[in-house]
């Protein structure tokens, strides 16, 4: 199979890469000028400055967020409390030392690319060597008019010979062995050349330079000029186009005419409305390894969130008692956006910090808020799910709701109570596995009032499952979202009261919960469904709140209100539905309804119709007739219901 090579970039594309290096190159400078760290918008300001961008504050903010990428993207940098300095300045990166310093003052100057003053270049030295920038720039100027590898420019810039063609030789053929070891770019450039006619040095190559369409490097340039005027030195052509402004210097270093400045202008503002394009470019632009030892400054700055930081996200978050995401306030506070080169590292140390510091409350994935601000009813059992514990009497005194011991239950009620949706908070029997793929949800109306949900046991790993208190999103599949809370400890979700009065009935409604691909977001479903075995029909629901009032103040036993509730259905029912509808009365636990089921004969089911129940008349008028009668054991009662009906 054929490798194709990477294609090469296209003339925008190369436009663009220009602008980000450019951005790069002043955002040094108004660096070194500067005695302390630089905010990152007074980089930008400075930048605009000196391109003589004329922007209105909202253009500043873009232009700013593109500075921060571009010094981001480059270990030279660091920033401290959204301040950005030279990351040796910072004491986040160590330089080589080794080299002699006039040889660091040439490695500088090609690194800003063009000519400049020896105090701007001194800063840099300085933050290498470590002595006071007047003393190095005492040293450049006192060296640059003498040293051969340095020339002065208009305004007493120091440029460096390296710019320049080597023409020490005799021969033409060994000046350009001399300087070109690759002649690709040179012999691309000739046919440009070769088609100028000019009077002098200067205008010739300032026609070459138009006649590309494209930057010229310096050196080649200067090389093809003296083959065309071979009186002409080079360093002096280079002054007299650098001094008559009509081409400008970009790094590299290149000439660009008027135009090709006014494109990569135009570059810069369009990538400040576009700041993930630069992004992306920058990160496939990032050098490897290998190349970051050999430059300036190798070693990796060292990304760390400071205590500065950390109080400033306090400040930020403490006038609003909501949740923020780490995300979020990598961006908004310490100006990291994703896709940098330093945003994992930020992220992750202020995630950290943020969870060691009791300011802070975690309430799951990324999410944090101020201690203190997690609304006090997610962390209790609201009212109304609590069960009802008291002690209910018949009419002569004699508690009639009598407690049966599981071995003694009839029928299979053992496997009926072990039902999904009976159990409920504090009286579960499920056990945590795997994960369920995804929640089908009904909720009783205790929950409903609430605006709550019960998680079972065997629901654990659906959710985060730390800390104790979660938040999460919801996504409706009308595009709404909104957010509830996982209490892990209680095992409920609340929030969902809004939600359950504008979509479900008051009982019975079926919806589903799934995950996404976040793991604090989640879908809700919910098509108009109910459950068949918890859907209590209007009418039904508004007899049993009548009876609810009644038993509340009569003091009913549960055995009449189960009596009332069975006798209440032409139809056999269901275990799931006698127990919903008796809780929509009194919260009961699962064992109290399976004794009272157990304890009276007239509760029964037929073999036919194993967990639905009826209310035998004929054995309610007997056992009416046998009352005050001595009391058979429970046990013979129960052989003699199973004398009646075999159970297979």
């Amino acid at each position: 199979m054929m490798v194709e090579a990477n294609p090469a970039p296209s003339a925008e594309e190369r436009v663009r890469a220009r602008a980000l290096d450019t951005l790069k190159t002043r955002a040094l400078e108004a660096i070194l000028v500067s005695d302390e760290p630089v905010r990152t918008v007074d980089a930008a300001r400075a930048v605009a400055d000196a391109l003589e961008i004329d922007l209105n504050e909202e253009e500043l903010g873009g232009l700013a967020s593109l500075v921060r990428i571009v010094l981001d993207s480059d270990t030279m940098f660091s920033q401290a409390n959204r301040q950005w300095d030279l990351a040796v300045r910072m004491g986040r990166a160590e330089a080589d030392r080794r080299k002699p310093v006039e040889r660091a003052v040439e490695d500088f100057i090609d690194l800003i690319g063009r000519p400049v003053p020896p105090s701007l270049v001194a800063s840099l030295v300085s933050a290498v060597y470590g002595r006071d920038p007047e003393y190095y720039q005492k040293m450049i100027e006192r060296l640059a008019p003498t040293r051969p590898q340095f020339f002065l420019v208009s305004g007493n810039q120091v440029a460096i010979s390296r710019w320049l063609p080597d023409i020490s030789s005799d021969d033409p053929e060994e000046v350009e062995w001399d300087n070109f070891e690759d002649p690709t770019y040179l012999n691309a450039l000739r046919p440009v050349a070769q088609g100028v006619e000019a009077a002098d040095a200067v205008s010739f190559a300032r026609q070459v330079v138009e006649r590309a369409g494209e930057p010229v490097n310096v050196k080649t340039l200067l090389f093809l000029t003296w083959s065309a005027f071979p009186d002409s030195d080079p360093a002096s052509v280079f002054k007299l186009l650098y001094a008559t402004g009509s081409l400008h210097l970009v790094r590299g270093p290149a000439w660009v005419t008027d135009a090709g400045r006014g494109q990569v202008l135009d570059a810069i503002r369009t990538l400040t409305q576009d700041p993930e394009t630069a992004a992306g470019m920058l990160a496939a632009a990032m050098p490897a390894e290998e190349e970051e030892r050999e430059s300036v400054f190798p070693t990796p700055t060292i990304v760390r969130v400071s205590d500065d930081d950390l109080n400033q996200v306090y400040d930020f978050m403490s006038p609003e008692p909501r949740t923020f995401r780490v995300s979020e306030l990598c961006q908004q506070v310490l100006e990291a956006f994703p896709g940098s080169r330093t945003y994992s590292d930020i992220y992750d140390s202020l995630r950290n910090r943020m969870n060691e510091d009791g300011r802070f409350r975690w309430v799951g994935t990324e999410r944090f808020r101020t201690a203190g601000s997690v609304p006090a009813e997610v962390e209790v059992l609201p009212e109304g799910l609590a069960y009802d514990e008291g002690e209910y009497l018949g009419e002569e005194g004699v508690e009639i709701d009598k407690a049966v011991e599981p071995r003694d239950w009839k029928f299979t009620l053992d496997e009926q109570i072990a039902h999904y949706q009976v159990q409920d908070l504090g009286d579960d029997q499920t056990r945590a596995g795997t994960a369920p793929a995804r929640l089908d949800m009904s909720a009783p109306l205790h929950h409903y009032v609430a605006g709550t949900y019960y998680l079972r046991d065997s629901d654990a790993g659906f959710f985060p499952s730390q800390p104790d208190i979660v938040q999460v999103s919801l996504l409706t599949s009308d595009g709404g979202r909104f957010d509830v809370w996982v209490n892990n400890r209680l095992g409920l979700i609340f929030g969902l009261k809004e939600w359950y009065d504008a979509n479900l009935p008051f009982v019975g409604g079926l919806f589903h919960i799934e995950p996404t691909s976040q793991p604090d977001e989640f879908r809700l479903l919910y098509s108009g469904e109910t459950d068949p075995l918890m859907d209590i029909p209007m009418e039904r629901l508004q007899t049993l709140l009548m009876l609810r009032a009644e038993a509340s103040n009569e003091g009913l036993p549960l055995t009449e209100i189960a009596t009332r509730l069975i006798k209440g259905h032409t139809e056999p029912v269901h275990f799931v539905t006698l127990f919903t509808e008796i809780n929509v009365v009194r919260r009961v636990r699962r064992a109290q309804v399976a004794s009272i089921l157990s304890s009276q004969r007239y509760f029964t089911q037929a073999p036919s119709q194993p967990g639905y129940w009826f209310y035998d008349e004929k054995r309610a008028a007997k056992a009416t007739r046998k009352k005050g009668g001595p009391r058979r054991p429970m046990r013979e009662m129960l052989d003699d219901e199973d004398d009646e009906f075999e159970i297979e």
